[in-house]
C-alpha cells in the first residue's frame, strides 16, 4: 500500500500505544530481482522475509480528549492499517500494512519492513525486531513520528534517535511512493499524470507534470519527488485522474472540475481506494434498539435478520458516508489439508491442475532454489503460479508455509490434476504435492460489510448493547483518499487571469491547459519577436506584438550587474496618467548567491510593479509580469530598479519596462 497521512488533528493526541508481541510468523519474502546482486529477495543467496504476522497485547493509552473513537483513550481498536510499529529494545519500524483482527486488547495484523530499510540496514538482513515490547504509533503529514509521550516499557536509550534517523533517512512526503502497474520508469525520468495512468512527461503533458522519479520500488511502484506537495487527506476531491480541480464559486468552500468557476487548485493524480471492513460473524442477528456509532453518527438498529440491519445503516448513509452490505462468506481451502509426498508443501515443474476449470501450470522455483538449492517450487513460487492464472474469484496467499486459496464469493473450490510434477506426483489430494482437497464445499451465510468510497475513515464504537460483537466488526482505516498535488505555476496556477506564463514559441503556447483569462508571453512567436496573448475560454487572442509595442508605446530599459553592487538603479521616467503594461526582466547572467533579489517599482513603493518572488535571479531566461498599474499621481514618476547583489560573485540582469 502506498503511504498515506494518518489523521493528526487540532485536539487530537498522538496515538503511541504499548504493546507486547506474543507471536511473530513469517507471511512474505520479496519476490523481485534487482539485477544488481540482492541477496535478500526470495530467489537471492540468503532470502529474507519482510512482511510478518504479529500478535500482540494492547496497553490502553488514556488521554484527555474527548474528540477520539473512544473519549479519553486509545486503546487496540485504534489501531490502524497506515500506523508504524516500533521495537522497544531498538527502535526498529515497522509498517503496518492489514490488520485481520483486533479487540480493546489483543491485535492481529500484517507489518512490513517498508522499502526494506531494515533489511539493508542489518548486516544479517533481518528486518524485524523480536517479541517482547514495542509501540504503535503515527506519522505526521509532513512524514515525521509523533511520539509523545513514550510510553515507559521503552527502555532503550538510542530508541528515539534511531526512529527520527529512519524517517529522515527517507521522508514520506519527499520520496513519495505510487502504484503503477509495469510502470518502466527510471530515476531521473519526469513524470506526468494523464487520464489513464502516469507517463514520462512530453510537450504533449508537460503542463501537467507532477515530479521526478527518484527511485523504482520494484516493477510495479516508484518513488516521486514531488514538484509541490501531494494532498491526501481529503475524501472530497472531485473528478478524474489527471483532471484540474478548481474553487466552486457556487459553492462556499467547495471544489469542482468547472474550469470556468474558480481558480485552480489541485491536479487530481490518484483515485480513491475504499476503505472496507467485514465482519466475522455468520448471519449475525442484531437487538433491538442496540445503537452503533459510525463516524460519530448515531444507527439505531431495528433488530433482526442482517437484510434489516443493513436497511438501518443505510438509512444514513448521506451523515456517515458508509455504506452496508451482504458479503458472502469466502470459501477457503488450504494446503497440507491432506497427506504430502515429500513431507512439506512443494511442487516440481511439470505439474498441472485446474481449479473450478482455470488452468494452473507450475513453472516457478525461485524461492525453492534459494531455500533448498533445487528447482522445486515451495509456498511463494505456488502462490505465485496460482495467482499468474487468476482463476474466477480465488486468490492465493501464504499462511507460513501453507498456500491458502480463498473464493471470495463463497462458492465450492474444484481441483483437478491435470498432468503430475516432474517428479511423478500428483499436486493436489492425497500423497501430493499440495495436499489441497480435490473438492471443498462452498460455504453458506454471509457477513456485514461496510464500505467508504471515497477512502476516509469509518470511525465504529457501541452507545447501547454490544453491536460490535454482534456482526463482529471494528474501526479500519485500510483504504486512501484520492491524492492530488497542489498547483502553484505558470499557467496551472493562473485560472481566471491569476499569472503570465512564458514560452518559448507558438507550439508550446498551444500545449498549455489554459482557463478564461490566462494571459502568456511568447518568446518567439514565428519570426523571432515576442507576442503577447490571453485565453477567451476557446482560443489565444493577441493582445501585442514586438512590432506594436514600438509603434504604440515607449519602453524604457536598464542593466543592473553584480558588478554595479546592491542599490537603485533608474529605468526611466514616466508621465502622469501612464499605464505600465508589461514589465520584462530577461537574467543574461545568473546570481550565484540565492538571497540576491530584484524589484521594480517607484519610490512610494520599491515592488508595486515586480515583487522579488516573481523572478528567479539564480536561473537565466526572460520574466514577463503584465501588473496594469496607471500612475495618476499628478506628476511624472521615475521608475526604479532595486537590486540586493547578496553575496553574488556574478550576475546581470536588463529590466525593461512598456508603458502607454
Amino acid at each position: 500500500m502506498a503511504y498515506k497521512t494518518n489523521y493528526i488533528d487540532v485536539n487530537k493526541p498522538a496515538k503511541v500505544l504499548s504493546i507486547d508481541i506474543t507471536t511473530i510468523n513469517n507471511h512474505a519474502q520479496w519476490t523481485e530481482n534487482d539485477g544488481q546482486g540482492d541477496r535478500w529477495w526470495s530467489g537471492g543467496s540468503s532470502p529474507k522475509y519482510y512482511q510478518w504476522e504479529m500478535v500482540g497485547t494492547v496497553t490502553a493509552q488514556a488521554h484527555g480528549s474527548h474528540l477520539t473513537r473512544k473519549d479519553f483513550e486509545y486503546n487496540g481498536l485504534d489501531v490502524q492499517v497506515g500506523d508504524w510499529i516500533a521495537g522497544a529494545t531498538t527502535g526498529k519500524c515497522l509498517k503496518i500494512v492489514s490488520v485481520t483482527a483486533k479487540t480493546a486488547t489483543s491485535v492481529t495484523f500484517i507489518a512490513e519492513d517498508w522499502l526494506r530499510y531494515n533489511t539493508f540496514r542489518d548486516s544479517g538482513g533481518n528486518g524485524a525486531f523480536g517479541t517482547g515490547y514495542a509501540i504503535v504509533f503515527q506519522t505526521n503529514e509532513n512524514g515525521h513520528p509523533m511520539l509523545d509521550p513514550i510510553p515507559l516499557s521503552i527502555v532503550s536509550g538510542d530508541f528515539y534517535q534511531n526512529i527520527n534517523s529512519r524517517f529522515q533517512y527517507l521522508n514520506p512526503q519527499m520520496h513519495y511512493v505510487l502504484d503503477q502497474t509495469s510502470h518502466g520508469f527510471e530515476p531521473g525520468e519526469v513524470i506526468s499524470v494523464t487520464g489513464s495512468g502516469f507517463a514520462k512527461t512530453t510537450s504533449a503533458t508537460a503542463s501537467k507534470t507532477i515530479g521526478t522519479v527518484t527511485n523504482s520500488v520494484g516493477a510495479n511502484q516508484f518513488m516521486l519527488r514531488p514538484n509541490t506537495r501531494i494532498i491526501d487527506t481529503i475524501p472530497a476531491i472531485p473528478g478524474n485522474l489527471g483532471d484540474f480541480i478548481y474553487t466552486d464559486n457556487s459553492v462556499a468552500g467547495g471544489l469542482t472540475t468547472n474550469s470556468a468557476s474558480g481558480k485552480i487548485q489541485f491536479l487530481k493524480v490518484a483515485t480513491a481506494i475504499e476503505t472496507s471492513v467485514t465482519g466475522s460473524v455468520v448471519d449475525p442477528v442484531a437487538t433491538a434498539n442496540d445503537v452503533i456509532e459510525i463516524n460519530e453518527t448515531a444507527v439505531t438498529l431495528t433488530g433482526g435478520a442482517l437484510s434489516q440491519s443493513i436497511t438501518d445503516i443505510n438509512g444514513s448513509t448521506s451523515t456517515h458516508g458508509v455504506t452496508a452490505s451482504s458479503s458472502p462468506s469466502p470459501t477457503t481451502a488450504t494446503t497440507s489439508t491432506e497427506s504430502l509426498a515429500y513431507g512439506l508443501v512443494g511442487v516440481y515443474p511439470g505439474g498441472v491442475i485446474t481449479i473450478n476449470g482455470t488452468t494452473v501450470n507450475f513453472t516457478t522455483t525461485t524461492a525453492g532454489q534459494a531455500a533448498y538449492g533445487i528447482a522445486v517450487g515451495i509456498g511463494a513460487d505456488i502462490m505465485a503460479d496460482v495467482n499468474s492464472a487468476a482463476p474466477t474469484n480465488i486468490t492465493a496467499s501464504l499462511s507460513g508455509s501453507d498456500v491458502v486459496l480463498t473464493e471470495s464469493q463463497g462458492n465450492a473450490i474444484t481441483i483437478v490434476n491435470v498432468s503430475n510434477d516432474g517428479q511423478g506426483n500428483p499436486v493436489a489430494g492425497a500423497s501430493s504435492g499440495t495436499g489441497w482437497a480435490l473438492s471443498t464445499s462452498a460455504s453458506s451465510g454471509a457477513y456485514l460489510k461496510l464500505s467508504r468510497t471515497d477512502g476516509g475513515e469509518i470511525l465504529l464504537d457501541q452507545t447501547t448493547g454490544t453491536p460490535l460483537n454482534t456482526f463482529g466488526i471494528f474501526s479500519v482505516h485500510n483504504g486512501r483518499p484520492p491524492l492530488a498535488v497542489v498547483v502553484e505555476q505558470g499557467i496551472v496556477a493562473g485560472g481566471g487571469g491569476g499569472g503570465t506564463t512564458v514560452v518559448a514559441d507558438i507550439a508550446a503556447r498551444n500545449a498549455l491547459s489554459a482557463t478564461t483569462g490566462d494571459t502568456v508571453y511568447v518568446i518567439d512567436s514565428g519570426n523571432g519577436e515576442y507576442a503577447f496573448y490571453v485565453y477567451n475560454g476557446s482560443g489565444w487572442n493577441l493582445l501585442a506584438d514586438e512590432d506594436s509595442a514600438n509603434t504604440d508605446a515607449n519602453t524604457l530599459s536598464a542593466t543592473v550587474t553584480q558588478a554595479g553592487g546592491s542599490g537603485t538603479t533608474a529605468v526611466g521616467t514616466v508621465s502622469d496618467g501612464s499605464r505600465i503594461t508589461l514589465v520584462s526582466i530577461e537574467v543574461t547572467q545568473a546570481f550565484d548567491d540565492s538571497n540576491a533579489t530584484l524589484t521594480v517599482g517607484d519610490t512610494g513603493d520599491a515592488d508595486r510593479l515586480v515583487s522579488d518572488d516573481m523572478i528567479d535571479l539564480t536561473s537565466t531566461g526572460t520574466y514577463a509580469i503584465q501588473p496594469a498599474y496607471q500612475y495618476t499621481t499628478g506628476s511624472d514618476a521615475t521608475i526604479n530598479a532595486y537590486l540586493n547583489i547578496g553575496s553574488s560573485t556574478q550576475g546581470s540582469a536588463k529590466v525593461l519596462v512598456s508603458y502607454m
